[in-house]
């Protein structure tokens, strides 16, 4: 062989014998063997960049999250869901704040109104509603934490509250204001809607007092809006957008439509959600004329109405007229929408009559307190009755109506005396000896200290000033216990079920 052409190369073989390769039997070896290690060079990097592709699609999947992280992300998703889910057009005074927190933020949305006190009101309700809120999760996050413990991953779910609120003013003289709710809780790293709720109240605009439907609208407006509603929902729906039993909250019964807004157009009512349509549909709303209700919504509305369901209270003054005293608390009652009886003293009538004309006016109750206070049991049944037609004659004169009620001075009376008075005979049940402390403080905290007052006559004495202090710190403070203040016959009439009797005696 030519040495040049097969030179051999000698290499062990598995089997220990030798063997020889020539000079391009060793190149293609080589060749090969460089190719094979570029091939696994090549698949390396392939698997490692598959291998960084799956473990970042996974990362971005584990830790990427539609949850808002900071005040501008929540802000920014809190903007989204008021667009998405308004209830109502909102005017460009349109403001809002935001609570970011972890775990739980806070977005209110609402429209500002120059009223201040239906604007008290509403912030005082929205800061109800979020501490609801705060509660109800740190109960629902308790469950879920015990469920969960021992887990090193355990972290609290966001919850987002966002709250919208709108006010209207109508044509008929009344305000209505209408706060929106919905809770949204983290969710596979999403926030979804959980709940929404409604909240409506009415205002007179004449008094600024809380209005109920039956001072806007007739008595039987309920079987009007169910027969208007049932079609409605029944013409626009599909029957399987209904859930079971919504017939129930449109049937004319006293807990259905009683959400609702008074507009120029017509009155808007709010359905809660889940009651008429699927929850998908949240909280569902819809319009009836003022045409349509026709005689169903009152051409003139019942300003002052009372409650017989709530707490009444009875605030009655002795011994005036008074002077600036008076006054003061004249001006107290006309601030707060409220009333009270006034137990005159006939001597004490002329040169005031302006200001009893003025409480009866406000709808106050004009009451016999004899002419000069004197201790009738002592008296002769001429003197009795001088003294309590004088006064009558006295208060008529100077208001045009006579008094429909009668308190004897220093409460004595007999059984006579009842009967000559020809009226009911009130007593008391809380006095207050305002006449004695002369502290208007003292007067306050012996009435807030007392308990209970629902049905309670309260005694106290229009001539002095520190009553008017008293009667400025008491009126606001009934009011916002939820006390009604209502005249004395206005009390017995409904905690009795039957107007006072004459010679009767009432405590």
């Amino acid at each position: 062989m030519n040495n040049e052409n097969y030179e051999k190369e000698t290499q062990a073989t598995d089997n220990g014998k030798a063997r020889h390769y020539s000079r391009h039997e060793r190149y293609e070896r080589r060749a090969k063997r460089k190719f094979r290690r570029k091939r696994r060079e090549i698949l390396l990097v392939i698997f490692l960049a598959a291998l960084f592709v799956t473990c970042g699609i996974w990362g971005k999947a584990y830790f990427d999250t539609n949850v808002y992280q900071s005040k501008s992300e929540f802000e920014k998703y809190a903007n989204s869901e008021f667009e998405s889910r308004q209830l109502f057009k909102m005017t460009d005074h349109k403001k809002a704040d935001y609570q970011y927190g972890t775990p739980i933020s806070y977005a209110v949305d609402y429209d500002t109104y120059e009223n201040e006190k239906i604007t008290a009101f509403r912030d005082q309700q929205i800061d109800a509603l979020k501490k609801n809120f705060a509660q109800v999760w740190q109960e629902e996050e308790a469950k879920r934490e015990q469920k969960q413990s021992g887990k090193s991953d355990y972290k609290p779910l966001a919850h987002a509250q966002l709250i919208s609120s709108d006010v209207y003013e109508s044509d008929r003289g009344i305000t209505s204001l209408v706060i929106y709710e919905s809770s949204n809780l983290e969710k596979k790293k999403d926030m979804e809607p959980v709940s929404s709720d409604i909240h409506t109240y009415q205002f007179s605009q004449k008094t600024g007092q809380s209005m109920v439907p039956i001072q806007m609208f007739a008595e039987n407006y309920r079987e009007k809006c169910s027969q208007y509603f049932t079609e409605y929902f029944k013409k626009n729906y599909k029957k399987e957008d209904f859930v079971e039993g919504w017939e129930a909250y449109l049937a004319p019964a006293e807990t259905n439509f009683n959400k609702f807004a008074v507009m120029k157009s017509g009155v808007t009512f709010f359905f809660d959600e889940g009651t008429i349509l699927d929850k998908s549909y949240g909280v569902v709303y819809e319009g009836i004329s003022i045409a349509e209700l026709g005689g169903y919504m009152r051409q003139d509305l019942i300003e002052r109405y009372i409650d017989p369901a709530k707490p009444m209270v009875a605030i009655t003054y002795d011994d005036g007229p008074g002077k600036e005293s008076e006054d003061r608390i004249l001006n107290c009652l006309e601030a707060n929408h409220v009333v009270a009886t006034f137990f005159y003293q006939g001597y004490r009538i002329g040169g005031n009559e302006a200001r009893i004309k003025r409480a009866h006016d406000l709808g106050c109750e004009a009451g016999n307190h004899t002419w000069n206070h004197p201790v009738l049991t002592k008296q002769t049944p001429e003197a009795v009755a001088s003294q309590l037609t004088n006064t009558n004659n006295a208060i008529y004169a100077a208001c045009g109506v006579y008094p429909t009620v009668f308190r004897p001075s220093y409460g004595a009376t007999n059984d006579a005396i009842n009967a000559a008075s020809g009226m009911p005979v009130i007593m008391w049940g809380l006095d207050t000896l305002d006449w004695k402390s002369r502290d208007g403080q003292a007067v306050f905290d012996l009435v807030a200290g007392s308990g209970n007052l629902d049905g309670k006559i309260i005694l106290l004495h229009s001539i002095h000033d520190s009553t008017a202090d008293a009667t400025e710190l008491l009126i606001p403070w009934l009011v916002s216990q939820g006390y009604q203040l209502v005249t004395v016959t206005e009390l017995i009439t409904y905690k009795t079920g039957a107007p006072p009797v004459a010679g009767q005696v009432y405590r």
